[in-house]
């Protein structure tokens, strides 16, 4: 067995070093499933290996699977498909990886044999031609009923690998990458089942995300991220964190989301948040949150959290209030008033704006209050913004004004 020289062992110790060094930067794959290709980029040489490639062999939801082949940048999606299309995955041995212990390497067709699987390998010549690469190794990262994660690295048998220095190596960073790969799944599979849900409600100017008990958000629609990128109300921190920059408002937004993502508070189906806005204090990011919790293992039995949907404040002047006056029987006079509630103006600003005295402004209000069921502005915005959802035109490249504000 090739092993290095007693010369190696610094530039062992160091390698072992810059590991540890980089374990935490694992974890940004954990909700970033697309900055694998960068970890195991930065992996791949330290372990001597050309090519390392995450599968996750599913038995219960395949469709998981799907989103869950990573490899660093020297394995193309073309790559990937041909392995797939000429049924290599049931030639290479990965079929038979999780009769290994974890961590264990199996060396090119060792499993394959073991399992009685004697004929010619297919694999290694299209691995040769595709890679360059003469050989793989392979290990377990995690085994449990639903399925299990294999790690496979490709290399030439007379390039630096050593198959049990890389084990050593892999013995320290495994644990992380079976725990990122654990944190993948319910990421993965959120973004199967919505990420062509978040791609719609762009269209309706309708901000979408999906955060974990701890406020960590998961997935969210371009909406959603262009109004957090404002840093008007909501910001996003270190690991994804979503929180409000009021001090207030962040209490109210954690304790929220906490308590709807709580498995035991089944009898709570959403709450309603009003965030103040840092440029207009008359205006508000209406904020609706409910529970999202597994039902009957969807996710594996490993998440809980919460649907966010959030509208910007500065669409409101761009809706038509048209509807409002047929269905609620508005007049003149109350549409002028619900349009300026609108744009955030306070009941001090509407009657200069119209001319009016604050009492009159003040019973007009009341009337609108009354004729559409409201009792407050926060409520009378989100009954506008249901009724009229706020669609965004393809054709139309204007962006909200956040200075809007009167």
């Amino acid at each position: 067995m090739k092993t290095r020289g007693n010369g190696a062992l610094k530039t062992m110790e160091n390698e072992f070093s810059v590991l540890n060094r980089m374990i935490p930067a694992l974890y940004e794959a954990a909700i970033s499933p697309e900055l694998w290709k960068d970890q195991l980029d930065w992996l791949t040489p330290i372990l001597g290996s050309q090519n390392i490639v995450l599968l996750r062999i599913e038995n219960i939801r395949p469709e998981i699977s799907d989103y869950s082949f990573h490899a660093n940048s020297w394995i193309t999606p073309e790559m990937v498909g041909e392995y797939l299309r000429l049924g290599l995955n049931h030639n290479d041995g990965s079929a038979y990886f999780h009769q290994l212990d974890l961590y264990e390497f199996s060396i090119g067709d060792e499993m394959r044999h073991r399992n009685g699987d004697m004929s010619p390998s297919r694999f290694y010549p299209w691995l040769e031609e595709a890679t360059g690469c003469n050989r793989a190794a392979g290990m377990c990262l995690l085994k449990e009923p639903s399925g299990y994660d294999i790690l496979t690295t490709h290399y030439r048998d007379d390039g630096p690998f050593v198959p049990s220095e890389a084990a050593d190596m892999l013995r320290i960073v495994g644990p992380h990458l079976t725990k990122v790969l654990e944190m993948n799944r319910p990421v993965n599979l959120l973004r199967h089942r919505y990420g062509g849900f978040l791609d719609v409600l762009d269209r309706l100017r309708i901000g979408v995300g999906i955060v974990t008990a701890g406020s960590e958000l998961v997935i969210a629609n371009d909406e959603f991220n262009r109004i957090v990128s404002t840093g008007d109300s909501l910001v996003l921190g270190a690991g994804a964190s979503l929180s409000a920059r009021d001090d207030h408002d962040d209490r109210l937004l954690r304790d929220a989301v906490l308590k709807l993502s709580r498995k035991d508070g089944l009898m709570t189906t959403s709450e309603s948040l009003r965030l103040n806005s840092r440029i207009n204090e008359n205006s508000a990011y209406l904020l609706d949150l409910s529970p999202l919790r597994e039902s009957r293992g969807t996710f594996g039995g490993q998440f809980s959290g919460v649907l966010i949907t959030v509208v910007d404040p500065f669409w409101y002047t761009d809706l038509n209030v048209g509807l409002m006056r047929q269905h609620y029987k508005l007049t003149a006079t109350e549409i002028e008033i619900f349009d300026a509630v609108l744009r955030g103006l306070s009941n001090r600003d509407i009657a200069e704006h119209l001319g009016k005295g604050p009492e009159t402004v003040k019973s007009q209000l009341a009337s609108v209050f009354r004729k559409t069921g409201t009792n407050d502005r926060l409520e009378l915005v989100r009954l506008a913004v249901q009724l009229i959802i706020p669609l965004n035109d393809d054709m139309d490249t204007k962006q909200p004004r956040i200075n809007r504000g009167i």
